[in-house]
């Protein structure tokens, strides 16, 4: 089925309801490999319509295409990320944090990107939580904190100022602590962390 498809019938009729998440203000959205959206919660609809009343929104395919382009895509500076790390909708601050699913995947109807659309008022709360229970040690939680970011081992390695073979060291370690064999298996914790209360 189409990607149009898909969120067209999410969009459709009075039977969209809205319901609570485990964390208020967190909108989840996945994207192909063109930045097409595939599928999102109801309060990324409800983040990027403000302040339109979500119920209101028709076509939804458009109006998120539309609105990733205009609102969420880093034009300033392209080759650093595809998106803005902040945006503003209303009065509320967002950070907009961007997960590449799987690089080898292609295709127009298969998810190639997660975008995490939270109030940055309230930070990665989840964050310390995590560092905690997996006894980071403080820059193993910086490194985690700029993979959420997106950032490349280069990247990260000039922020952190250190090599990308530590680097590496670094994540071969949290991945070992977290008992995952892959990057994507811990942004997939820190997703999961996002929306629970309870321990991962």
């Amino acid at each position: 089925m189409p990607s149009g498809a898909i969120l067209a019938l999410t969009a459709s009729g009075p039977s969209r309801q809205t319901r609570p998440l485990a964390n208020q203000g967190v909108g989840l959205l996945l994207l192909d490999s063109s930045l097409n959206p595939i599928s999102c919660n109801d309060e990324t609809i409800r983040i990027l319509s403000y302040p339109e009343a979500s119920q209101h929104v028709k076509r939804l395919d458009v109006f998120l295409r539309d609105t990733i382009r205009a609102r969420l895509l880093n034009t300033q500076y392209p080759q650093n990320s595809h998106f803005v790390t902040e945006f503003v909708s209303g009065k509320r601050r967002y950070r907009c944090w961007a997960f590449h699913l799987n690089r080898h995947l292609r295709g127009s109807s298969r998810p190639a990107l997660e975008l995490l659309l939270e109030r940055s008022t309230s930070g990665l709360l989840f964050l310390p939580r995590i560092a905690q229970q997996f006894k980071f040690s403080r820059r193993e939680q910086q490194a985690v904190v700029l993979l959420l970011q997106g950032l490349t081992n280069k990247e990260i390695a000039n922020r952190m100022n250190i090599s990308p073979n530590t680097v590496n060291t670094f994540f071969r370690l949290i991945m070992i602590k977290m008992g995952v064999s892959s990057r994507s298996g811990i942004l997939a914790r820190m997703i999961r962390a996002s929306f629970s209360n309870t321990s991962i």
